[in-house]
């Protein structure tokens, strides 16, 4: 699979803030985060689940197309949110919002997290 970086996102490009509010809104919401597992156990937003890239067509293939789907990854200078959305586009979904700041900013913000948050990236 091609890792092509030129072309621009089918998402919605969501704020943290905006995910907050999306997060009591929206119960069915889902939150995915695109990154390995152990990247996934040391930080995640509370509430999201881990499903690595190269796992998604397997994974969300059968899901519901029509529901409501973030994806994000570690920070602002990481593809993979981008590409996971086209990877979702792609299947069908019509819903999906990128939050490209990941759990990065989701963390400097003091907003909701999950795990020992340790990794150096977060504290930079």
């Amino acid at each position: 699979m091609s890792h092509e970086k030129s072309y621009s996102s089918p998402a919605s490009i969501i704020s943290a803030q905006e995910l907050r509010l999306k997060i009591d809104q929206v119960p069915e919401l889902i939150i995915i985060n695109v990154l390995d597992q152990e990247t996934y156990v040391d930080c995640h937003i509370t509430g999201s689940i881990n499903i690595a890239y190269d796992n998604l067509v397997e994974i969300t293939s059968s899901w519901d197309k029509s529901k409501e789907v973030v994806v994000y990854c570690a920070q602002l200078s990481c593809p993979m949110s981008r590409e996971a959305s086209v990877l979702l586009a792609d299947l069908g979904f019509t819903h999906i919002y990128e939050y490209s700041g990941g759990i990065k900013d989701w963390y400097k913000k003091g907003f909701d997290t999950t795990g020992a948050c340790t990794q150096k990236y977060l504290h930079e």
